[in-house]
């Protein structure tokens, strides 16, 4: 009698480890609210899980969101989970992770008590259109210090005789699939002008574009080029209509595929 309740209580025992295994597990497994990205303008910052760029508000005080109305239409608020607790991703400082209430009830995700948001016209991840509008949101680093400025530019070490030889290369495929809506010399016509335009810049960006489209934008995916006619043309693109960014190797097309 004694031995049967003996393995019943080792059962019962191993039963609730079990349970609690797959509790810590479950734990473990739940989704990060943010994590970052690194790129070659801003260096690491705190992106949303799918890469959109989170930034913060120089006029929010105290932990408290100053961003409402009609300023919440433009930047959305990063808010935490149902369970209203925010958990932070690799490369993120989980102390800085904090909340705040907003005035219509949603708690919103904060870091060094800065609330975060993001921006509707970022409709990419790897986009920072709202970096630095109008002297007042910025990004955010994994201390929680806002970023100011781009990091100084590292360009593609590449040989003079190569470079012409992927502008040339880039140049032809511009104008066989990209002049008709960006324009002869970038000034934009049903898309939107590339020239001197800084979003050609971020490698990130422009090589997922380029390979995948903006297909609700009209823009079709171009993956059935080879790597040397996208780093081309990418690079006839960042070197070319006022542009100066350098150009993007096959072999970094290749590795973003």
């Amino acid at each position: 009698m004694i031995d049967r309740q003996f393995k019943r209580l080792a059962l019962l025992a191993a039963t609730a480890m079990v349970g609690l295994t797959f509790y810590v597990m479950a734990q473990e497994a739940a989704p990060a609210d943010f994590t970052v990205a690194t790129t070659a303008d801003y260096g690491t910052y705190l992106v949303t899980p799918d890469g959109h760029s989170l930034y913060l508000y120089v006029k929010d005080e105290g932990g408290v969101s100053a961003c409402v109305d009609a300023c919440a239409n433009n930047w959305i608020a990063l808010l935490a989970g149902d369970d209203g607790v925010a958990t932070a991703g690799e490369g993120v400082d989980q102390s800085l992770v904090g909340t705040t209430t907003r005035a219509d009830g949603g708690v919103q995700v904060t870091y060094g008590g800065h609330p975060l948001y993001t921006f509707k016209r970022d409709t990419a991840p790897g986009t920072t259109r709202g970096q630095k509008l109008g002297g007042e949101f910025f990004l955010v680093s994994p201390t929680a210090a806002a970023i100011e400025d781009k990091l100084p530019e590292q360009q593609a070490d590449i040989s003079e005789s190569d470079l012409d030889a992927l502008k040339a290369t880039g140049a032809a495929v511009f104008a066989a699939n990209c002049a008709v809506c960006h324009g002869d010399n970038g000034e934009g016509r049903i898309g939107p002008a590339l020239a001197n335009n800084s979003i050609v810049g971020n490698t990130d960006f422009i090589v997922e574009r380029v390979l995948n489209g903006f297909i609700e934008h009209g823009m079709p995916p171009f993956k059935a080029l080879d790597d040397q006619q996208i780093a081309g043309v990418i690079t006839f693109v960042r070197t070319s209509f006022g542009n100066d960014y350098g150009a993007v190797l096959p072999e970094e097309v290749s590795t973003r595929r």
